[in-house]
């Protein structure tokens, strides 16, 4: 169902263009266009057109993210965007400025015969470290739009992000508990086709691999 916004400030620039977003079959691991049709729409994803589950994950910058999402195995298309608030069609600065409730994010498809859902999760994880302990900071980015999060678009997806969550809360250093949270996923708004697939096109620096199971460091710069 179609959520509740606020409208965008004024004096925070043009529009966003979603009609500017690359996408399938033009740019095969691009989901970013497919990705606005549905926001604009109002829905959140099950499956895409084609028959694949969505999933959606935060973990800080997305620009890293995505790139770490991209390396899965079994991950077809991704897009860099905006989920968790209550602003409609809302743009980097005005994110950034904290004041949207949304948060950077990465939204994937995904083949379940080639990964699952949990094995996404554990990526995410992973990666995240010991920020997973950290409320509103991943690394050195700090602010409510960096927070991590893992948000389900289905009671399937909810309950497996909900036993791997558990599982590290019980592995946990003494006095520690995971920060990251687990809400339904709500309307995932992609970013400016700049910040698509930022890291493998080599914005801001070299081009780092896409490529599955590459294991180089991701290295986040801008």
């Amino acid at each position: 169902a179609r959520g509740r916004f606020l409208s965008p400030p004024r004096g925070r620039g043009e529009p966003m263009r979603y009609d500017e977003l690359c996408g399938r079959p033009d740019m095969p691991d691009a989901w970013a266009a497919e990705a606005a049709a549905y926001a604009l729409a109002g829905e959140v994803p099950v499956l895409s057109d084609d028959g694949y589950a969505v999933a959606t994950f935060a973990g800080g910058c997305f620009w890293g993210i995505e790139l770490l999402l991209q390396r899965e195995p079994g991950v077809i298309c991704t897009a860099a965007g905006y989920t968790q608030g209550k602003l409609e069609r809302p743009r980097y600065k005005t994110v950034c400025s904290g004041s949207t409730g949304h948060c950077e994010a990465v939204q994937v498809v995904y083949d379940e015969t080639q990964t699952s859902y949990p094995q996404l999760c554990e990526a995410l994880m992973t990666q995240l470290g010991a920020s997973m302990y950290k409320r509103n900071q991943v690394g050195n980015d700090r602010g409510s739009h960096y927070r991590s999060g893992i948000y389900p678009h289905t009671a399937a997806q909810h309950a497996e992000a909900e036993s791997l969550l558990s599982k590290l809360q019980a592995e946990a250093p003494l006095f520690k508990s995971v920060k990251t949270e687990i809400e339904d996923a709500q309307i995932f708004w992609p970013a400016e086709e700049y910040h698509q697939r930022f890291l493998a096109k080599g914005s801001g620096g070299r081009p780092q691999s896409p490529a599955k199971r590459c294991a180089e460091k991701i290295r986040c710069y801008g």
